[in-house]
């Protein structure tokens, strides 16, 4: 940011172009080509506040284009139907399962588009299989539907390569949508639409008239941190680290709560800790809330937490697992093994 405060030019303290800054545009474009297989010229990027703002300008588009219904994961991230509900979009709640979400309902629901994170959802941790991918991208083009992939934290797979994006397999039914949140901060409000050709200026347009182009110069600081290589050897450090971490975690459960059960991929910033058979899951979330564990409920038919590790710091492991344990036994008798998923 301070290379860009000296270099900037007058000018470019107007008004920002709606779509973003060309520089950064320019520079996702070829950074996602390289590290996530998506297809894209930078006319086809849109840099928003983030993800959900991102979304919520797209579900304002379709709207106005007609669209009624839109498909969301349940369990998923709450975002993506309230950002649907508050343009006026009714969203149609889909299950997932351990291959990722049941894609073979989609033709049954008579919805306009679907919202997913097929590379590691969130809250499950499951990765949507080859076969549903290969089923969603026919169903679009079938009924020329919209595929909305989130991308959430992609770029952290610890045990094998991540999985390309769906929007390489197709890029004209398919809006990609990802952040900075996961990779820098969540403070930065920095994400990005790789939106179809037709979609790309509608919601340039959407953005200039509700005024919520981010600050140029912070996406000039993020473009010139790609262009130098800086965010690839940042995200190696990081994983790293976080690959790490996990393990720690995971060794950890299965010396103080061998009757949990580990579930989700080798990805991401979260593990998802079954609970054992008759356990309530709100119980345990509030006795964590009284030792000072700050957790999530999955949500789903089976009761189970998120455990987030991307803020734990590498001592309060042990401690913090010994308090989930201690939140755990005091609402039930357990009876299963942890298995890492």
């Amino acid at each position: 940011l301070t290379r860009v405060l000296r270099g900037v030019p007058d000018e470019r303290l107007a008004y920002p172009d709606p779509a973003g800054a060309p520089e950064l545009r320019a520079s996702l474009a070829a950074y996602l080509g390289r590290v996530r297989g998506v297809r894209a010229a930078p006319e086809q990027i849109v840099i928003t506040g983030g993800t959900r703002q991102g979304v919520e300008l797209l579900w304002g588009v379709l709207k106005a284009d007609g669209a009624q219904r839109v498909a969301v994961e349940q369990p998923g991230w709450r975002g993506m139907s309230e950002t649907a509900a508050d343009v006026g979009l009714f969203p149609v709640a889909l299950p997932v399962d351990e291959y990722g979400l049941v894609v073979e309902r989609l033709p049954h629901e008579q919805v306009n588009a679907v919202a997913l994170a097929p590379a590691h959802q969130y809250p499950t941790g499951a990765v949507l299989s080859a076969a549903r991918r290969l089923m969603l991208v026919e169903w679009a083009r079938t009924h020329d539907a919209l595929i909305v992939e989130d991308d959430y934290d992609a770029e952290y797979r610890y045990d094998r390569q991540p999985i390309g994006s769906l929007q390489g397999l197709a890029p004209e039914h398919v809006v990609y949508a990802g952040s900075t949140s996961k990779t820098l901060a969540p403070a930065i409000r920095l994400g990005w639409l790789v939106l179809p050709s037709r979609l790309a200026e509608q919601v340039a347009v959407r953005q200039r008239r509700r005024g919520s182009t981010p600050s140029p110069l912070n996406q000039l600081a993020l473009s010139d941190l790609i262009e130098r290589g800086e965010l690839d050897r940042h995200l190696r450090r990081q994983r790293r680290r976080y690959s790490h971490r996990r393990e720690a975690l995971l060794d950890a459960l299965a010396s103080e709560l061998p009757e949990a059960r580990v579930s989700g991929a080798a990805a991401g910033l979260y593990i998802v800790v079954g609970l054992p058979d008759g356990v309530s899951e709100q119980a345990v979330l509030a006795a964590a809330r009284h030792r000072g564990i700050a957790l999530e409920g999955v949500g789903g038919s089976t009761p189970a937490l998120v455990v987030g590790y991307a803020n734990l710091a590498d001592a309060a492991v042990i401690p913090a697992v010994e308090a989930l344990a201690a939140s755990v036994r005091e609402m039930g008798r357990p009876s299963s093994q942890v298995v890492a998923g």
